[in-house]
C-alpha cells in the first residue's frame, strides 16, 4: 500500500510551478500528507566594485541580503496564491544548483514523493539549458510526478466512484 505522508515541491514559483503545486495540494489532501515547497536560487558570484574600481564587500553583502529577502517574499507569495488551510506547509529556500540541491533534500529527509513541473523544452533549448525535472527524474531516490503546464487540465471537483 502507498502511504505518502511527505511532498516535495520544488518551484521557481512559474505558471509551471503552480500547475504542481495544485497536484501536489490535492494529493497532500487525499493521503493527509504534509507538503514542503522548495524554491533553489542559483548563487553565482556577483562581483561589486566600488566608485573608486575596488571590490566592496559591504555592497556586495547587501545585495546578498536583498536577495534573500526577495526570494523568501517570492516563495510565500507563490504559497499565498494557492493555499489551503487544509494543508501544512514546509517553505525553504536554498542557493546553489537546483537539480542538486532537490535531490540532496530528497536524501536527507523524510520525502515520499516529488510533485514538480517541466517546461517539456525540446531541441537546441534542452541540449543547452538541460532539464531540471530531468535530471531529477533519472537521479531522485524517491517517486517523481512531472505536472506539464499546456497539458494540464485540472478539475477542481471532487469525482469519487
Amino acid at each position: 500500500m502507498v502511504n505518502i505522508k511527505n511532498i516535495l515541491v520544488p518551484t521557481d514559483c512559474s505558471d509551471v510551478s503552480d500547475s504542481a503545486l495544485k497536484y501536489a495540494i490535492k494529493f497532500a489532501k487525499q493521503f493527509d500528507a504534509n507538503l514542503t515547497l522548495l524554491m533553489v536560487t542559483v548563487s553565482e558570484p556577483i562581483t561589486i566594485l566600488n566608485d573608486y574600481g575596488y571590490f566592496s564587500p559591504e555592497l556586495h553583502q547587501k545585495l546578498i541580503t536583498e536577495s534573500d529577502k526577495r526570494a523568501k517574499s517570492d516563495l510565500e507569495s507563490f504559497w499565498a496564491r494557492s493555499a489551503d488551510v487544509a494543508v501544512k506547509v514546509n517553505l525553504l529556500n536554498f542557493k546553489g544548483d537546483p537539480f542538486t540541491e532537490i535531490v540532496r533534500y530528497t536524501e536527507e529527509n523524510d520525502v515520499d514523493i516529488i510533485i514538480m513541473g517541466t517546461n517539456g523544452r525540446t531541441g537546441l533549448k534542452h541540449v543547452f539549458m538541460g532539464s531540471v525535472a530531468e535530471k531529477v527524474v533519472r537521479y531522485s531516490p524517491k517517486p517523481v510526478l512531472t505536472i506539464k503546464h499546456k497539458d494540464f487540465q485540472f478539475d477542481m471537483e471532487e469525482s469519487r466512484t
